[in-house]
């Protein structure tokens, strides 16, 4: 299922976080893609309890359709494990993506 994710949420186990934020278009933009209509977003996070956002790491347009949950999904992994620096514990991380409750979902 698609879903969208308005704020970021961190990704436990790790240093990271990701939001996924509808993409808004601009008349300056050149070519008006029909199918990526969002954008994905991973942060890195401060070392604080609340969810805060220190720097963003990756940004890539994605299209919300049935799929885009099971997209999103690989994108992250594929990220954490091209940068293994930021995770912190992987039971952790692995509880994460194996609970589709972690996730909010829209439909």
């Amino acid at each position: 299922m698609a879903f969208i994710v308005t704020e970021p949420v961190r990704i436990k186990g790790t240093k990271l976080g990701y939001a996924v934020y509808p993409y808004q278009f601009s008349v300056l933009d050149r070519e008006k893609k029909k199918h990526d209509d969002a954008r994905l977003y991973i942060f890195e996070l401060k070392d604080t309890n609340f969810v805060e956002v220190k720097r963003t790491l990756m940004q890539k347009d994605i299209s919300l359709s049935m799929q885009a949950s099971k997209e999103i999904n690989v994108e992250l992994k594929r990220f954490i494990m091209s940068y293994e620096g930021y995770i912190t514990n992987i039971h952790e991380m692995e509880k994460f993506f194996s609970e589709d409750k972690e996730k909010v979902r829209l439909f």
